[in-house]
Order: C-alpha cells, then structure tokens, then sequence
C-alpha cells in the first residue's frame, strides 16, 4: 500500500478580473456519446397502483390486506435526467467538474511541487478505500498526493493556476461554462442491477454548448483543452462522464463515455493577438486543427514537467 506525499502546491496572486488581458474568447463544443449517458435531475419516479386498481381491491379484500398487497407494487420507476424546456441536458457545473478535476488529477508534483491544488480535498488515503478503487485505477498514486487544503482566497491572497483559472471561495473563474443541451435526443429507461433505473441519453446523441474564457495565458487554454480531451486535434480523446462512469456499462450496457468535440473557437475583439488568427470570427476547419496543436504545444512547453495523458477508458 503507498503512503501519502506530502507536495507544494505553487499558488500566486490571481490575475485581475476588472480588464482584459492575454486571451479572451469563446469555444462552442459538443459532447457526443459513445455509450449511455446518466445525469441526473434528483428527481425519481415512481411505479404506484392506480386509483381504480385501489378501489377494486378494496372491494374485494379490505382495507388491510389492501394496504398489504398494494404496498408491494409501489417501488421506483427510473430516476430522471436533467432537461431544460423540455429538452435533455448537461447542466454547466457537470461539465465543469469533469474538465476542472480531468486537469487537476492530470497535473502531478515535479521535484516535489504541483501547479494545483485539489479543490475537493480529501485525505490521500481516501482514494485506497475500495469505494474508489475504479478511481484509483484510473488516475494512480497521484491520488496519493498530500497537497494540503484547497485555494481560498477568503484566508489567503494567493491561489493554484487551475483556482485561478476556474475560480475558488472568494474568487470568481475565468472560465465558464454553458449548459449543453441535447439534440434530437429520445431519452431511454435502462435497468441495472439491484433495481437500479435510470433515464439515459444513448449512444451517438449530441449535447452542444458553449465555454468562454479570459485573460488567459496560451498554455492555459491549452490545458482548458487538455480537461476536455483536446489533444492533437479538435476531436478529443474519449472520455468518462456521469453517474456510473467508473462502473462502465448498466444491464450489459455501456455507461458513461463521451468525446467532446471543438467545433469553433472565437478570440474577441477584446483579446490579444495570437499568432496571425483573425479576432472576431469563429476559426474551424484546417485552422481550428492547426490551433489546437499550437495551444497544445504552448501547454506542454510550459507545463511538461507536470503534465501527464491518462486514456481513462482504457484504464478503467
């Protein structure tokens, strides 16, 4: 059994939110399924007896033995999936948490110091309990890693690149993310074990939404990148997301693995230039392709000595 580590997390003052700096813009990005999808609403329903059902019943056995019979058929139906008008949906903090811990996890101790805190701090030896044994597996001994509490800017005026990045107590983030909402997307019920239902999303269903971002560094964006899966082209790696994702399928069925595809990205007119990309006006294609490989590069330029690519599914 490893032990835990105890690692520097590198933090400075953040950068200011009241003007605009290095750069600013918008990524549009779907999220495409590959197996099927569970995010869930909070909400369950219910299979009950139906009024007339009752009545007979009544009529027949009485009020105990009703009660008795009728109470056996009440049990859940399927716990519901986020939607908004109507329409399937991802809300914008799922998709957040899944990019923000993606790169956390991602960004491991060089000579003893990380460029990032873990928000959700939880002891190291957390991550050997078996409850979290799929995790583990995925993401290793940087698990292990002791890096203290997380950024709070409310105790301290210094903060991790990635609290910086996506905001922390007392911080707002530089990055925010829209719901991606689906299209053309017919929910279905999917049974696992234990009585265990659920409203999916299937498989090749398309969620589209939106990320903008501020004053960020090109490495930085790079790495925004690197939490959506974004390597060497703007179709990203396949990737896990949503309940059951380390579990990997439900009844025989596979659960919880998406890409996130970049379809266009947008400098604004408020940002700095980078390269010779025009601002204003949506860059795709061949360009888009180019860029990637260009933010990438300043990504591992500058941070490589803590990078890391993990192929979750793979490890999973």
């Amino acid at each position: 059994m490893s032990t835990s580590a105890r690692v520097t997390v590198l933090r400075n003052p953040p950068r200011p939110r009241n003007v605009y700096q290095n750069l600013t813009g918008i990524l549009r990005v779907s999220i495409n399924t590959e197996g099927y999808l569970h995010v869930g609403s909070g909400e369950a329903h219910y299979d009950a007896p139906k009024p007339d059902e009752m009545l007979k019943s009544l009529e027949k056995m009485g009020w105990e033995k009703t009660i008795e019979t009728q109470a056996a058929k009440i049990g859940l139906d399927y716990l519901d999936m986020v939607t908004v008008d109507d329409k399937p949906c991802i809300p914008g903090s799922s998709v957040k948490g899944n990019v923000r811990s993606r790169i956390e996890l991602s960004l491991v101790n060089n000579n003893g110091k990380t460029p990032s805190c873990f928000i959700k701090a939880s002891p190291p030896q957390f991550a050997r309990d078996k409850r979290a044994y799929r995790h583990r597996k995925v993401w290793g001994n940087v698990l292990d890693e002791d890096r203290g509490f997380p950024c709070d800017y409310t105790k301290s005026q210094s903060v991790c690149m990635v609290c910086d990045m996506f905001g922390t107590a007392g911080l707002s983030g530089l990055v925010a993310f829209t719901d991606f909402v689906g299209e053309k997307v017919v929910l279905e019920n999917v049974a696992g074990q234990h009585g265990l239902k659920l409203r999916t999303a299937p498989p090749k269903s398309v969620f589209r939404g939106s990320i903008t971002f501020r004053n960020l560094e090109p490495h930085e964006l790079g790495l925004l990148l690197h939490g959506l899966g974004i390597q060497q082209t703007a179709t990203g790696k396949t990737v896990l997301l949503g309940r059951l994702k380390y579990v990997g399928n439900i009844g025989g069925k596979p659960i919880g693995k998406i890409r996130y595809i970049l379809e266009s990205l947008t400098f604004s007119e408020f940002s700095e230039q980078f390269r010779n990309h025009v601002r204003g006006k949506p860059i795709t294609g061949t360009e888009l392709e180019n860029l990637v490989k260009d933010l990438v590069s300043e990504m591992k330029t500058k941070l490589g000595p803590h990078l890391r690519n993990v192929q979750e599914v793979t490890q999973a």
